[in-house]
């Protein structure tokens, strides 16, 4: 079994790695197979695709990466590591508020990346999901999104050094709210994309 201060590296940086190779897994791998070809064509079109997940969800990013200072400023929840010699799970500072910022900003454009890929991925099978009845399609756009903060609040309350039944309330709650504005990226990129604004 591993000691506390072996895991404490993998646990600072679980939640960038995560949603890092979740992008990654879904860039690479996801477009060949779905177009049944890995060829620069296919990484262009998913190249394109990026960056118009991303440049939509920029404005929504911003929002939620400033948006959500006051959760970091009260000490409640931040989409930063929590730091484990501190008094409180997040003791607020201008380093914090950037942590908290930039974090925020990457995991709602990865979340963004991930439901872009996963849109493309659905319209790309449209074919074989026919046969299941319209309500019962999965929104592939809507699962990335979900799939990312599922990853952020699950690896964002591991961080802490505390077992989770022994975080306050406030911390869990917050932490789920900082995962929701995370699952709400794709939907959003989608909307602004199709002229929300």
């Amino acid at each position: 079994m591993s000691s506390p201060s072996s895991t404490r590296p993998l646990k600072r940086y679980s939640v960038p790695l995560a949603v890092f190779a979740m992008v990654a897994v879904a860039a690479l791998l996801v477009p060949p197979i779905v177009m049944a070809e890995a060829t620069s064509r296919t990484y262009a079109l998913t190249a394109a695709i990026l960056i118009l997940a991303v440049g939509s969800a920029f404005p929504y990013a911003v929002v939620v990466a400033l948006g959500t200072l006051p959760l970091c400023y009260a000490g409640v929840a931040s989409f930063a590591a929590p730091r484990p010699a501190a008094d409180e799970p997040h003791p607020f500072s201008a380093v914090a508020a950037l942590r908290h910022a930039v974090a925020g900003f990457a995991y709602v454009s990865g979340s963004a990346a991930v439901g872009a890929i996963g849109i493309g991925t659905q319209i790309g099978l449209t074919s074989d999901l026919s046969a299941i009845p319209a309500a019962f399609r999965p929104s592939f756009l809507h699962l990335g999104g979900v799939l990312v903060a599922a990853v952020f609040v699950s690896l964002q309350l591991w961080r802490y050094e505390a077992p989770v039944g022994e975080l306050p309330a406030r911390t869990v709650v917050g932490t789920v709210a900082l995962g929701a504005s995370v699952a709400l990226s794709p939907a959003v990129a989608f909307w602004v994309f199709n002229g929300g604004f």
